[in-house]
Order: structure tokens, then sequence, then C-alpha cells
């Protein structure tokens, strides 16, 4: 169940360090279905080309008919060409123009985004890979995969959260109360108002953002494969100029990046933007966040009218939104500038405007820092760069027994007002996440986020019955360790990351959420000792240590941190 998911892994844009993203949809089976497991790309074509895959046929082809087309032109194309059978996963105009917000694009709305991955094909002149696989998929074990699939399917639909997103996708009503809020009375996707402003957004405007707002222009669904739950939503609705718009798999990232950190109010200019970026092939987290830094620049009088090509930037001024995402997209004017994000931008600027980008490592952020320990210092210490889809959880979430934190994080219970503790959390879902990337399944419907799918168990069985193979749940959460510390690994030979970059911006520790919650940066301190030890890093650097990465046979790493003079002395 929910075992669609593709990763993809290149050199972070953003930091130099690791990149990555994960992607659903129908190409990670088809891919699968056409015998292939991984696909290595290297070095650069002269033209710009695309990869077809068609069970055992493999070819490089030409693709300059598909030159700076959108996303849905691509996949128009290509299936008028070759057939509708074939399953795409492409970058738009601003991979090819190598826009580090640019992301990878599989179905037309499933992003794999973060860290400048779509930069990274149109780096490579490789605008798209299509793939059709006939073969079957079979389990080792037959009758005993059918039995444990046929139960983990019972437990995820039996789950209320996982009910209210099969009615109303991932910003379902009621679905944030149960297992997003983390018992907070703010929900997270009012805290990035005004580009983390520390203000909430506003009652009457977050009565425009509920989502009883965005489903009334619902008229179906697009399911990635095998998925139970189905939260990908298709809307429809008409725009001022009366033209029909239909947008796909909208997530709560768009209303909060758009509907508060941009303040727009109408959920049709929401999902507007939301398809603006489906359609460029920009990651619309990074692209918001660098918007939202221009606008915040532009009201603190650091930069005018000339420097953003006439462009008013106000808060909520939609038009000039979608008038920055072309413009980032195709490297135009003032759009050049942002399209790699506000720490470069910052840069170029200058004029002060740094103390106004809000970012982790170079990496724009998305994610809220103030309420949650566990869900701020997951992101922070993420090996993208800042990112909530690897360690960050909301621990406090209700329906969490004592004996499920004993189970998984050593401890009868933790207070999710204080720091105690959190490193156990952030340590177990680093692990789990790395092995839920690795077995290709995707989070919404498995992840151990209380009130809890499926467990590691779970996934050792599914894994044990599809393969023949018997695989423990603690064998698992091993590898996800192996796979955390390999990506750590990457970063301290290609950055020069140390503990000081394992800090939250200063914007969470100087000014407060709706003048009460604030970043204590002497308990982060504190934590990070903790999470360090709990790793077997160094508490000093940061950086593995020799024990630790012989333990999980990484050898051959150690000798090039070695060689390269990043193994601690400790």
């Amino acid at each position: 169940p929910g075992s669609s998911r593709v990763s993809i892994d290149t050199k972070n844009v953003f930091t130099e360090g690791i990149g990555s993203c994960n992607v659903g949809g129908n190409f990670g089976p088809a891919l699968r279905s056409a015998g292939i497991n991984n696909i290595v790309v290297t070095g650069k074509s002269k033209v710009l080309i695309y990869i077809f895959i068609n069970d055992e046929e493999v070819e490089i082809r030409n693709a300059s008919h598909l030159q700076q087309k959108t996303v849905p032109q691509v996949e128009e194309i290509i299936k008028k060409d070759l057939g509708n059978d074939f399953q795409v996963l492409c970058i738009g105009p601003a991979g090819e123009n190598l826009v580090g917000a640019a992301c990878i694009i599989v179905k037309n709305a499933r992003g794999c985004a973060r860290t400048g991955i779509g930069a990274g094909f149109g780096s490579k002149n490789l605008k798209a890979i299509t793939v059709r696989g006939t073969g079957r998929i079979e389990a080792a074990e037959p009758e005993r995969f059918k039995n444990i699939v046929s139960r983990c399917v019972n437990t995820i639909s039996q789950k209320e959260v996982n009910k209210r997103m099969i009615e109303g996708g991932v910003y379902g009503p009621g679905v944030y109360e149960l297992c997003g809020s983390g018992g907070y009375e703010i929900l997270e996707f009012e805290t990035p108002y005004r580009n983390f402003s520390g203000k909430l957004v506003p009652k009457e405007k977050k009565e425009l953002l509920k989502p009883e707002k965005f489903l009334k222009y619902k008229i179906g669904k697009k399911p990635c494969y095998s998925c139970p739950i189905n939260c990908g939503l298709v809307y429809r609705f008409e725009d001022d100029n009366g033209k029909s718009i239909i947008v796909n798999t909208l997530q709560l990232n768009s209303i909060s990046n758009f509907g508060a950190k941009l303040d727009m109010n109408d959920p049709r200019d929401i999902l507007k933007a939301h398809k603006l970026c489906n359609d460029l092939g920009l990651d619309e987290d990074v692209t918001s966040n660098v918007i939202a830094w221009a606008f915040e620049c532009y009201e603190k009088g650091v930069i005018n009218i000339k420097d953003t090509n006439g462009l008013e930037l106000k808060w909520g001024n939609k038009d000039a939104v979608f008038t920055l995402i072309e413009k980032i997209a195709y490297r135009n004017g003032f759009g050049s500038i942002l399209g790699d994000g506000c720490k470069k931008a910052s840069e170029k600027i200058g004029r002060g405007s740094k103390k106004y980008c809000v970012h982790i490592k170079g990496n724009d952020l998305y994610e809220c820092l103030w309420m949650s320990p566990s869900w701020g210092f997951g992101t922070v210490v993420s090996p993208r760069g800042g990112t909530h889809t690897r360690g960050a959880i909301f621990v406090e979430t209700k329906n969490m027994s004592g004996e499920l934190y004993m189970k998984f994080f050593g401890v009868p219970s933790i207070d999710p007002s204080t720091y105690d503790n959190q490193e156990k959390v952030v340590v177990f879902t680093e692990r789990l996440t790395a092995v839920l990337d690795c077995l290709g399944m995707c989070r919404s419907p498995t992840c151990i986020v209380p009130p809890a799918n499926l467990f590691p168990e779970d996934y050792a069985d599914l894994l044990s019955a599809a393969t023949g193979l018997n695989v423990s749940s603690d064998a698992l959460l091993f590898i996800g360790e192996k796979v955390h510390t390999l990506e750590k690994c990457f970063n301290v030979l290609h950055t020069s990351w140390i503990r000081k970059d394992d800090f939250p911006p200063r914007r969470f520790i100087e000014t407060p959420l709706a003048g009460k919650y604030l970043v204590d940066i002497r308990k982060w301190d504190e934590l990070l000792d903790a999470y360090y030890e709990h790793h077997g890093w160094d508490k000093k650097t940061g950086w593995p240590k020799k024990g630790t990465l012989i333990n999980l046979g990484l050898h051959e790493i150690y000798e090039k941190l070695k060689k390269a003079g990043k193994v601690p002395s400790s």
C-alpha cells in the first residue's frame, strides 16, 4: 500500500551538500515493471534529450521538440507520440533554465522538489524520462504477501485521519485537528504569515482558507499507484476572465505558501499559483519563500519598483505573484535574481536584505520552527538543509500511548512543551523515513506519525514476504541509520558545515510567534548534544566518529573522510 515512490538524488544546488527528493505517481511502478531498479545519469548531452524506456529497450532520444515546453505540454506530446501507457517524469522551463527553484514533475502535479533537483536534469540537458513496463512484479511468497497487504490496508482504512483524507485530501476538514496541529490551537498553515513575521493569519482571513472553501471546487481524484487513501484531488474553477482551469493535487504547502506567507485570500488564486508552479516545473516552497523575501524587502524599503521591473510587491498582490512565478521560471529580469533562492538573492541585492531571508544552510524554508521542538529540530538538522520529510514529527499529537512511547522512543512519555528527549523522537523518525524512501512507500498512508498507521514490523513483514528474505524491523532501522549517516558524510565531504550550522534562523530565536512561542536557543544547544551522542557523532563538529562509521559498515566512507581531514580526533 502506497508503494509508488521514486527517490532522486544529486548535489544540492543551494547547499552543495546532498540533494534529494521523493515523488509518487505511476512512474516508479512502471520502471520496476520494465525490470529496472535504478538509473544513473552521468555526463551532459550537447542537445536536449529524453530517455526512452520500453521494457528492455532503452534509448536516448532527441528532445528539441520539447524545448521550453511546460510540463503538461511535455506529457501531451510524449503520450501522443508514444501512447498513453507511457509514464513521464520531466522538468519544465525552470529546469531547462537552471533555476535553483526548479523541480521534477510526475503525472503533471507530483513534485520531486527542494534542493534544486530540476536544475540537475537541466544541467545535463535531460528534459524527461519516459517508461512503459509490461512485466509482472512477483512476490516471493504470494499468499503471505497478499495477507499482509490486506492486513495493512485494513489498518489504514480504519484510522479516522485517513477516512478524512480519503474524502478531502491532505488538507481535508478535520485532518490537522487530528494529526497536524500538535495539540496547539494554532494550525501549521497560519504560522508563516507574511514571511514568518511572527503574526498569525487574521481570523477573517483564516475563514477564507478553510478546507471546505477549496473542496467546493473538487471534481474528482487522481490517485498514485497502489494507494488506499488517494489524497490527490482534482479541482476546477473559473478565473477572473471566465477561463476554466483544472488543478491537480493541492497540498497544505500551497495554503501555507500562498495563502499565509504571501497573504493571498481567494482559494482560486492559491489554486492558480499552485498550477503555475506545477506547469513551469517550480518548487513552490522555494518559489513562494523567495517571493515573500522580496515582498518584505519591498515593504521595508530595501528594494523599490525599479528593482522589481515595475511590479508593486504588496502583500496579497496576486498579479505580482503570478508574474514573478513566470519570471523566475524563465529567468526574466528580477525573476532571474529570485530563481536561486533568497540567500543568493540577498547576496546580490545587499542593502541589508539578508535579515529578511529565512533559510537553513542556503535552502529556503517552508516549515514553521516555533511551536514544536521535535518538528523544528528535525527540520533544521535534516541532511537536505531544512525539510520536514526526514526527522521532523509532531510527537505531541493526540492518541500516542505510553506503550508506543516506550516501544519507539524508550521513555514513557514526552512533554511537548520541553526539549527533553526530543532527540530520541527525531533520530527514530530519521531512520524510519529513510527506510520508507528505500522501500518506495509513501508517508501519508504508512508513516508512524500518531495516530499511527503501520509500524516497522509491518514494513519488515511486507519486505520479507515480497523478497523471500527474513528481514527484521531492527534490521530495517539499522539500514535507515546507515542511509542517514551516509547523507551526513556526503555533507561533511562537500560542505563546510559544523555544529553552528545546525541552529535555526534568527527570526525564530528573536521574533516570537503570536507573542507566545519562541525557540529557546540554550535548550536547543543541549538538545544538539544529545542528538549527536545518539547518532555517535562528535559534539564539537557534528561529524560522525570513526567507531560509528565502522559499526555501520562504512569503512570506505571513513577512509574518504580521513583523507579529507574530516574525521574527529575523539
